[in-house]
């Protein structure tokens, strides 16, 4: 049995190295949404306090259990990641090297940011003491593990988003890091993230330089709400084409509640979420604002006008329209060339290559999905801009 004291992350932050200047290449690439896991309960061990070590060795890790893992692929990841159909995907899904050559080198990605698989599993357990440890071990482990060893990886820090004030201390412990560039959130939650509530982890937010980057997971599960007004879906299928809703009640939530207005820097990023709903939400947004603004006084502009300053985008999964034009105008109603960043959500089964995302674009809009905008949306990458 190790000491009663978890290992700890924040100490060494300081000492961590500096992110280094990406190689030269033609485009740099920043992947906005990759997720990586743990190979086994073992691995947050040294990271966890007795008692909760003690329960995590008994119990297991806590999983969600449901449709969101009868996914496509082979085990839900890509299946050229197995190294034989008999290989249980949690070896791939936690591979550092694997990460390493098949999404740094083979796709020839400069910056990776990191968000944790297992993240929706922590966060919607009920017991608050307990999740907030899981999130504290997970971070740790991941800037012991990837980020101390290969500078091209960045991380969200995994918080308890369901209770605020622990996800103030997480940021508070670990913001600073220089290899933290956000905060990972999932969608399914009790409340809806634009509420008086979440101010002050916004605050911690920006005090530190960090995103919030929202991701679909979670809704239905532990302690949250259905994922739709109806209940559950039987398929997943179903649940793919269900996910737009979460993200507009989020963001309907951050609007019309007054955050963009009170956190004048926040920068909040939709992971794949899609995008192709976004101009029909712009435009509704903007019409409920007009006629019901009485009822919001604190909302001081159109809502496309916040959505253009504080929202970003993933292309991750990529629209596919049977119209190259169609795409095109999507692009142009949301204001494309300034919200998309490439995401490749690597190792997963519907993983989108930079190349191939490349030229789904317009020749002048791709270093901007591919980087730029990325550049300009997270703080601590700002200096990575290429001449």
């Amino acid at each position: 049995m190790k000491s009663d004291e978890p290992a700890s992350a924040g100490s060494d932050a300081a000492a961590a190295k500096r992110p280094a200047a990406p190689s030269p290449q033609t485009e740099l690439i920043i992947d906005t949404d990759v997720h990586h896991s743990l190979a086994a309960k073992e691995d947050l061990y040294p990271f966890l306090p007795s008692h909760s070590r003690e329960r995590l060795a008994e119990h297991g890790l806590p999983r969600l259990g449901n449709v969101y893992y009868q996914n496509g692929g082979y085990q839900g990841i890509r299946a050229d990641c197995l190294k034989s159909p008999d290989e249980d995907s949690a070896a791939a899904r936690s591979s550092f090297s694997l990460f390493q050559e098949k999404l740094l080198g083979a796709c020839g990605v400069n910056v990776a940011i990191l968000n944790g698989e297992l993240t929706a599993a922590f966060v919607t357990l009920a017991d608050a003491d307990y999740s907030a440890d899981l999130c504290r071990a997970f971070n740790d482990w991941t800037v012991a593990n990837w980020l101390s060893k290969d500078d091209r990886f960045r991380c969200a820090l995994t918080v308890p988003m369901h209770q605020p004030e622990a996800a103030v201390r997480e940021i508070e412990r670990l913001g600073g890091h220089p290899g933290v560039v956000g905060i990972y959130v999932i969608c399914g939650s009790p409340r809806l993230y634009g509420q008086r509530c979440f101010d002050r982890v916004y605050a911690a937010c920006v005090e530190h330089g960090l995103v919030v980057a929202l991701h679909f997971s979670g809704e239905g599960a532990g302690m949250n709400p259905p994922p739709t007004a109806a209940g559950f879906p039987s398929y997943y299928a179903e649940t793919y084409l269900l996910r737009p809703q979460f993200y507009q009640a989020h963001l309907s939530s951050f609007l019309f509640e007054g955050t963009f207005e009170k956190f004048p820097s926040l920068r909040v990023v939709f992971l794949e979420s899609g995008f192709a709903w976004v101009p029909a939400f712009r435009w509704r947004a903007d019409t409920a604002w007009k006629a019901l603004r009485s009822q919001t006084p604190w909302v001081k502009r159109l809502p496309s006008e916040y959505i253009d300053a504080h929202v970003r985008f993933s292309t991750q999964p990529m629209e596919e329209p049977a119209s190259a034009q169609a795409l095109g105008e999507v692009l142009e109603w949301m204001h494309g060339a300034n919200s998309l960043m490439f995401a490749s959500d690597f190792p997963h089964w519907d993983f989108d290559a930079p190349a191939t995302v490349a030229q789904c674009f317009p020749a002048a809009m791709r270093r901007q999905v591919l980087s730029g905008n990325a550049l300009q949306t997270y703080p601590k990458l700002h200096g990575l801009a290429r001449a």
